[in-house]
This record gives structure tokens, sequence and C-alpha cells, in this order.
């Protein structure tokens, strides 16, 4: 469980690297702005998906702290 944890996270950092570098760029030549932005989206989403596997495998490898949830704002952690 702890390796998938660990790879789980890893991930959503990739992930979220992937996000933070289209949101720098510009167009490049011969790619249109809706090309771009489209790639944002689907990395906006993949990081999203990532980090729902965080939680949930973070949820339940603490299974037994039941009154203790997951950290609620994780896009701040980093």
């Amino acid at each position: 469980m702890h390796s998938d944890l660990a790879r789980a996270r890893q991930m959503w950092e990739q992930h979220k690297e992937v996000v933070q570098r289209l949101e720098n760029n510009e167009p490049q030549q011969g790619e249109s702005p809706q090309q771009l932005e489209a790639a944002l989206h689907t990395a906006r989403l993949r990081s999203y998906i990532a980090l729902g596997r965080v939680i949930a495998l973070e949820q339940s490898y603490h299974a037994h702290q039941a009154g203790e949830g997951a950290p609620i704002n994780y896009w701040q952690q980093g």
C-alpha cells in the first residue's frame, strides 16, 4: 500500500508540474491558442484525477484514523 501511495503522490506531482508549465507557456509557432487551452484543460483533468487517487489511497491507508479526513486543500501544500 505504501508504495502505491508514494507512486500516486509522485504522479500527482508530475501532473502538477505539467499544468504549471502549460499555464506559463505561450502558443508555439504553428500552435493555436485553442490547442494550448485544450492541452492545459487535459493536463488539469489528469492532475485532478491523480489527486483523487492520492486522497483515496490516503483514506484507505489511514482508515484506522476514522475522525481525521485528508487535508482539504492539497493545491497549497506543494
